[in-house]
């Protein structure tokens, strides 16, 4: 028999990349010959290459000299997408450590990390000398404005954690959560936080969570009003829809002209030259979690990239997310926080109506009228889209909650169903009074809306989402949970949450710290000044409403922790979402293989049947989901797995 030919090896006609195709089972390399491509391309560069009969973009991840692949089927590569690198090799590396770390492909997360191509603006940066590319050294300004070497003076009021801070931001690495005082100017103090990074030498990359951050505006306008750095310098890329304009503000990253980059989680990736402060406003905003595959969160990415680089990660928080509690708690990270004292005469007076009849209450109808009265914002919270899902009973406003794992329920038909596990039951009757008609437990946006408009002579404004219209104060905002902003829109004169029930109950495990986030931010709108609070609540005694009315974000996470065992912070959520019931059995038997690992549902969703996996060993429990996916992928069966779903219903 004759021998197996061996590769030779010594080639220098070989191209290594990964092609840019959704299938998992093709996230993998492949090989091309260089054809006319110059011989300079490398790692890092973005070409076009001939795949399953169709022209498809590739990142070059080597230069290999020998190939497994027989010469007759090696095929040569199309063009090349720039002659300059598209990505490092670290940058790769974080491409492969994302798509482990969400269970996604690494096409994926290119397809994020990276934007489209734009002739005429590469060609602008041509014509300045920083393409095909120019050393970070070479960058157009080597300016490093920043103040004295130590904290401000408004970061006096953080005894905790400020100083150990402050000390890394030029040339350290550290991980801290900051929990800001109501009534604090974020951005501003985000913008001194940046200037010593500056200071020595090293880039900052902001990221928050609306294109319409208030954050994001005032640190732009500090950076650039009182740094003196230029407009390049400082690129905010908040609510950019140009393809043009995206690849320009990413090209000054790339190259190093920019030392600032704020944007939304679209930024999460972008390159920095001289990474020193990597910070996420709100990091328990659920807005940080991308919702397209790998499904990652920029909190997680900046975390990561801090580590790897060496840099300083600086969470905010008002009330931190069941992950950041978890490293808090063990002591990865740390914070920065005012004494409590400080905090409780800071926060907002908090009134709780539990017993009026009327949707908003008298006290929060009162104060809606003296705020707009005043000429200030009314600020009225309420449910997500309008109705919420939650049931009540119609007789006793008793809420019937999943006997398996304590979520609220919502309506299926006839019966009741729990959208976290797949609970369901056929029928509905009331457990206090017998009663068998259940209602929402919400009241929607544009029925508070009209209701309001009959007692208040202002603009009324209905707000569902980030790109809403803000009027001129005096007006009444109502709004959604989607809808609450990182900073207020103006002065408020008071915030009324009528539905708060309808918040923490909704059908999702993780409710409660969610609420307790939304409520915290709307309070921390009216710090330092007597604008009162008022929520309007059936269970005043609630751990959400404590936890409120003390402004111990702590107190709750210490008490809601523990109840929580099964779930996170304890054990990380992983949502697989299979095309059959069969193929989401074959998932649960897969993962579910020790004591430690629990596998919820399968529970009927509208693209297929959805399984809830709890586990205390992410790692393992992904790589099993994985060595399932691969096949499957091949044989045209696909599942969509998000890892650390920021909604657990």
């Amino acid at each position: 028999m004759a021998d197996t030919p061996t590769p030779s090896r010594g080639r220098r006609d070989l191209v290594r990349v990964l092609v840019e195709v959704e299938p998992f089972h093709l996230d993998r390399p492949f090989d091309y010959l260089l054809g006319d491509l110059p011989d300079t391309v490398d790692v890092g560069w973005r070409i076009e290459v001939v795949f399953s009969g169709r022209v498809r973009r590739a990142l070059v991840v080597g230069r290999p000299d020998h190939t497994d692949v027989e010469e007759s089927r090696l095929r040569a590569a199309k063009r090349v997408l720039g002659e300059y690198p598209w990505a490092s090799a670290d940058d790769l590396a974080l491409f492969d450590w994302a798509a482990d770390r969400w269970l996604g492909t690494r096409s994926d997360v290119i397809r994020h990390a990276l934007p489209g191509r734009a002739v005429r603006v590469e060609e602008s940066f041509v014509d300045d000398g920083l393409l095909p590319w120019a050393p970070v050294d070479a960058r157009p300004t080597s300016r490093t404005p920043g103040p004295a070497p130590d904290p401000p003076a408004a970061w006096a009021a953080y005894e905790r954690g400020v100083a150990d801070l402050w000390a890394s931001l030029a040339d350290g690495a550290d991980t801290r959560v900051w929990r800001p005082l109501p009534g604090e100017d974020v951005g501003i103090r985000l913008a001194e936080a940046a200037m010593a990074t500056l200071a020595g030498g090293r880039d900052v990359l902001v990221v928050v969570p609306d294109a319409n951050s208030r954050v994001a505006v005032a640190l732009v306008a500090h950076l650039r009003g009182h740094a003196g750095l230029e407009r390049d310098e400082v690129v905010d890329v908040t609510g950019l829809s140009s393809g043009s304009a995206i690849s320009r503000a990413w090209l000054r990253a790339r190259t190093g002209r920019a030392r600032v980059l704020v944007g939304e989680r679209r930024v999460a990736f972008w390159p920095l030259a001289r990474p020193g402060l990597y910070v996420v406003v709100d990091e328990a905003n659920p807005a940080h979690k991308e919702r397209r595959s790998p499904r990652h969160h920029v909190r997680e990415v900046a975390l990561e990239r801090a580590r790897r680089d060496g840099a300083v990660a600086l969470l905010t928080a008002h009330v931190p997310s069941a992950p950041t509690w978890a490293l808090l708690r063990a002591g990865r990270i740390g914070g920065v926080t005012a004494p409590r004292a400080a905090e409780v005469a800071a926060a907002p007076t908090v009134l709780v109506d539990a017993d009026s009849g009327l949707r908003l209450g008298r006290r929060g109808t009162g104060v809606v009228r003296d705020a707009v009265r005043d000429g200030a914002y009314a600020v009225v919270l309420a449910a997500r889209r309008g109705e919420g899902t939650a049931m009540v009973c119609a007789n006793c406003g008793h809420r019937p909650v999943c006997p398996d794992c304590g979520s609220s329920v919502a309506g299926a038909g006839r019966g009741l169903t729990c959208r976290t596990c797949g609970w369901g039951t056929p029928g509905r009757r009331c457990r206090d009074c017998g009663g068998n008609e259940f209602v929402p437990l919400a009241a929607g946006t544009r029925r508070l809306a009209t209701e309001l408009r009959q007692s208040v002579d202002v603009p009324v404004q209905v707000m569902e989402g980030y790109d809403a219209d803000v009027p001129p104060a005096p007006a009444v905002l109502v709004m959604t949970r989607g809808s609450v902003m990182d900073a207020p829109p103006g002065p408020v004169g008071g915030v009324v949450v009528g539905d708060v029930d309808s918040l923490m109950r909704r059908p999702a495990v993780d409710a409660p710290e969610d609420t307790l986030r939304l409520l915290m931010a709307l309070g921390s709108w009216l710090g330092g000044t007597d604008a009162p609070m008022v929520v309007v609540t059936r269970e005043p005694d609630a751990a959400v409403v404590t936890a409120l009315r003390r402004w111990d974000a702590g107190g709750f996470w210490r008490d809601e922790a523990d109840a929580r065992a099964p779930f996170p912070p304890a054990r990380t959520a992983i949502a697989v979402t299979a095309p059959t019931t069969e193929v989401a059995s074959r998932v649960a038997e897969a993962v579910a293989v020790d004591l430690d690992t629990l596998a919820l549902g399968p529970a009927p969703v509208p693209d297929g049947h959805r399984l809830l996996v709890l586990t205390t060993d992410r790692v393992a429990t992904t790589a099993r989901l994985r060595a399932l996916r691969t096949p499957w992928s091949a044989d045209n069966v696909a599942l969509v797995v998000d890892v650390d779903p920021v909604d657990l219903a």
